[in-house]
């Protein structure tokens, strides 16, 4: 397992804050999903129990090593019960019970809490009264992924460190190692993922790419045969939701090609498809499209009960006749 080369930057300086003893006992990392941010708390996490740390880099061979390589190392402690997916304040109170105590490998404890949003109230009142008095020798790393105060008393216990993403050139140049894809496929699987490479390696590389093409492909037959009603076997087979969001995102970027952003486009790998809509429709028209998409997503989503399949028929009869209107005047 390598570390990204993104994240090489903030390991070094997080590691060069603990070689100067200058390091804050409570990290908290505000970032995004898709950057590695786990990742980067395991590696800072391995130097820091490492008995025989070679200057910056831990040494992968000592019994410290060992335990964190078989996800067995006592003196390291995830907060979340995977098997529930939450940290309770039972599991914070057995954690307080074990830290209070000296380490069991004679160096310093770790407590990793990877999502501060899967904190229970309670949770987060009992590990704030840790953070306030820690003991001895003992380091928090705290991840929050949407940068919302859930609880801003456990924020400002933390030493904030924002972890930004990749340049979208850095991106590209490690998917095009990684994936050995061209440009436009890459730029468009990180584009589609929000920036993220590691999101986009994995949208590459597994089935949903196939299937994006695909429905494309039968997006693009059933505009010009003027029967969008053809595309709901394969709207409504898997993936419903994303698929609502690749037409959204299509008719966005027929709005910004529009105003002539090509450069701000998402799906490059469909120039034709968004010049299609572009040289038919209004951005007034292409709008109120998007507007009746995330309706028809917001409905599937939230009401219980509803038939999915005569909801995506009303939807798409909607839109062909909006789409129809224009074509009329």
């Amino acid at each position: 397992m390598k570390l990204y080369p993104w994240l090489i930057k903030p390991y070094n300086n997080i590691i060069q804050q603990h070689k100067k003893k200058k390091n804050h006992h409570a990290i908290l990392l505000k970032t995004q999903r898709g950057i590695g941010a786990s990742l980067l708390i395991w590696f800072i996490s391995r130097w820091l129990l490492c008995l025989q740390p070679k200057g910056i880099h831990f040494c992968n061979e000592c019994h410290g090593c060992q335990l964190m390589s078989s996800n067995n190392h006592p003196d390291w402690y995830n907060c979340i019960n995977h098997k529930k997916n939450y940290c309770n304040i039972d599991t914070i109170r057995i954690i307080n019970e074990k830290i209070f105590q000296y380490s069991q490998q004679g160096g310093c404890k770790i407590i990793f809490l990877s999502d501060i949003e899967k904190i229970t109230e309670s949770a987060a009142n009992a590990f704030l009264k840790t953070l306030e008095e820690p003991p001895k020798n003992t380091w928090f790393f705290l991840i929050n992924y949407r940068d919302l105060n859930y609880f801003s008393t456990l924020n400002s216990r933390c030493l904030i460190y924002k972890l930004f993403l990749p340049s979208e050139k850095e991106s590209l140049n490690w998917l095009k190692q990684e994936t050995k894809q061209n440009n436009t496929l890459s730029l468009t699987a990180l584009r589609i993922n929000q920036g993220s490479p590691i999101s986009a390696k994995k949208f590459i590389n597994g089935n949903m790419w196939t299937e994006r093409t695909c429905f494309f492909q039968s997006l693009d037959s059933a505009f010009k045969k003027h029967d969008l009603v053809k595309i709901l076997p394969i709207l409504q087979t898997n993936n419903t939701i994303i698929k609502i969001d690749w037409i959204c995102l299509l008719l966005f970027d027929a709005i910004k090609l529009n105003f002539n952003q090509k450069n701000y486009l998402i799906n490059f790998d469909q120039i034709k498809l968004i010049q299609f809509l572009s040289d038919h429709h209004t951005n007034i028209i292409l709008d109120f499209s998007i507007r009746t998409w995330m309706h028809c997503k917001h409905r599937f989503l939230k009401i219980s009960g509803i038939n999915h399949e005569l909801l995506l028929l009303e939807q798409l009869l909607k839109w062909e006749k909006i789409l129809n209107n224009i074509l009329k005047n």
